[in-house]
């Protein structure tokens, strides 16, 4: 199916800032040396460089949700500070857009517009903000930790639905069936990297998944009573697609800090 099929009934949704479509550069991961094992962490923040420059009366922006989809904050937006986040890409395929054209059908049907997203991927931490002069230094504390894990799978079993914490957006995630334990993994090691720099850590006992549709303000009720008819239906898709469009072989796990991405690579 092309580009312009069941995508197309979908509004298109960009990340939370036009940064986020510069691409930026990568990196791969290297194990870590003798030298770095030796170097207590409760050190780091001691030794994190400080700011290389200095903002003098910053402006004010202001927040308008008609530039973003109705789409709202949930911090303010301040120069030095960079949103940032952690995750596992998925790709879209055939399947996932069949199964965007259903349930775009369906919430149309309960008079609620849909927005698909354009990046899909299963988030291992929040967005959290990271100052400028700190990013180098977590870059490196990712790459130490996360260098020795090992490649896994992930399953999707069913659809379910989510609303953010502020209650200003609804969504609709396809939910992981394997894979749990080594999600879980990582997202400790990264909790342990973001409480270095006093981050706030991942949920508890989180619900893995990936979101695929959304809609503004919090309609939960209205997209609950839809999900058995939605579920049933995504599980003829799943016979009817090859097994390759439901799963995701984890090899490399993703960093976005404002408009850089970073790139590290699974054993």
């Amino acid at each position: 199916m092309s580009n312009k099929g069941a995508l197309a009934l979908l509004a298109q949704y960009g990340g939370d800032s036009s940064d986020d479509e510069v691409p930026g550069s990568r990196v791969s991961t290297k194990r870590m040396h003798k030298d770095d094992e030796d170097d207590p962490r409760s050190k780091r923040l001691e030794r994190l460089p400080p700011p290389n420059f200095t903002i003098s009366n910053p402006e004010e922006v202001i927040d308008d949700p008609s530039s973003h989809e109705g789409r709202i904050r949930s911090f303010p937006h301040e120069r030095g500070n960079w949103a940032t986040y952690v995750y596992i890409p998925y790709e879209c395929n055939e399947g996932l857009e069949k199964l965007l054209s259903m349930i775009n059908s369906s919430a149309t049907s309960q008079n609620l517009h849909l927005k698909c997203f354009d990046d899909f991927h299963i988030s291992l931490t929040k967005t959290v903000i990271l100052k400028h002069h700190w990013i180098d230094s977590f870059i490196d504390t990712l790459k130490e930790n996360i260098s020795y894990f090992n490649r896994f799978m992930v399953m999707f079993d069913c659809l379910e639905i989510y609303c953010n914490e502020e209650k200003t957006r609804t969504f609709i995630g396809l939910q992981i069936k394997t894979g749990y334990d080594s999600l879980l993994k990582l997202v400790q090691c990264l909790d342990n990297c973001l409480g270095e720099f006093k981050l706030p850590k991942f949920y508890e006992n989180p619900s893995f998944h990936v979101s695929i549709a959304w809609c503004v303000g919090d309609h939960q009720e209205q997209l609950k009573s839809l999900l058995s008819d939605l579920n049933r239906e995504l599980e003829v898709l799943m016979g009817e697609y090859s097994q390759e469009n439901w799963y995701i072989y984890v090899e490399q796990i993703m960093c976005r800090t404002g408009n850089k991405l970073f790139e590290f690579h699974l054993r």
